[in-house]
């Protein structure tokens, strides 16, 4: 965590519990993560995102700061829609513990159609004697697989939330800080802060799909990313940065997203990679 954000943080939990030892019980809760991670396992290339972990009672909400403001928006307006150009890197989470179901959200390129999976894979967490101080948390060490890879938590006895960012949760206490071996993924906790009276967790609906049809989908939107859009008939424009229209080709296009895909192939759910020729 970075020095001014773990400060704060830790005097905001430090003052919480001196208070409100209830609180966490009580109250809706948004924790804030920091994550790193490579898009390109071979790359040395590291993108930094921010996301939010939005707690109410058993059931949460974990998703990037820009999809937060887009579930925003629609709640208010009624309008908004996520803009994602590939498959890659969706990390749209909801969990509802006290069901112990957790689902995949994804959304489609092109079209933005709404899937989730529901995520069936056990956590079965080994907890180590191994303890680390993180800022002013006395943390204890965790590891578990999950999706190809193997995992390292450092989860914090003293904040009883039973959560943690993406789909890890389980632990007797907030996860403060999990990586996992490649250190292709490292989420880091930033702040933790209590929810607006008025927000709530607006879930988001779609069709329910498995990993095969996943893959699938992926695979055939890389062969064609246009095929939806061409046997639909639907009319488009394509902009440059400036959003003047521009006239290149299909297979120019295809051919720069498909080398896009190519290059961020690095899910972490690694045992559902696609090896993309």
């Amino acid at each position: 965590m970075r020095k001014a954000q773990t400060i704060d943080f830790l005097i905001m939990v430090r003052l919480l519990f001196l208070f409100f030892p209830c609180l966490f019980f009580s109250q809706n809760i948004t924790v804030v993560y920091s994550l790193k991670y490579k898009p390109n396992s071979l790359a040395k290339n590291i993108v930094t995102e921010t996301y939010f972990l939005d707690i109410m009672g058993k059931e949460s909400l974990f998703r990037s700061e820009n999809e937060k403001k887009i579930d925003s928006l629609v709640q208010k307006t009624g309008f908004g829609t996520s803009s994602q150009p590939t498959f890659a890197h969706q990390l749209y989470i909801q969990k509802d513990l006290a069901k112990s179901e957790i689902l995949k959200h994804i959304t489609a390129p092109m079209l933005k159609d709404k899937y989730f999976i529901r995520i069936d894979e056990l956590q079965k967490w080994v907890i180590l004697k191994n303890k680390m101080r993180i800022g002013d948390l006395d943390c204890q060490q965790a590891e578990l697989n999950y999706g190809g890879r193997h995992w390292t938590a450092w989860f914090a006895p003293s904040v009883n939330v039973l959560e943690g960012p993406y789909v890890f949760n389980g632990l007797p206490g907030l996860i403060v800080k999990i990586s996992d071996d490649t250190n292709s993924f490292d989420f880091d906790l930033t702040a933790i802060k209590m929810m607006k009276n008025n927000e709530r967790l607006g879930f988001r609906k779609g069709k329910e799909i498995d990993w095969l049809t996943f893959q699938k989908l992926q695979q055939n939107y890389y062969d064609d990313p246009f095929a939806e859009i061409k046997a639909k008939n639907i009319k488009y424009t394509i902009g440059d940065n400036n959003n003047n229209p521009i006239n290149p080709g299909l297979r120019e296009i295809t051919n720069s997203l498909q080398k896009n895909i190519r290059l961020k192939n690095n899910p972490i759910e690694l045992n559902h990679k696609i090896d993309y020729k």
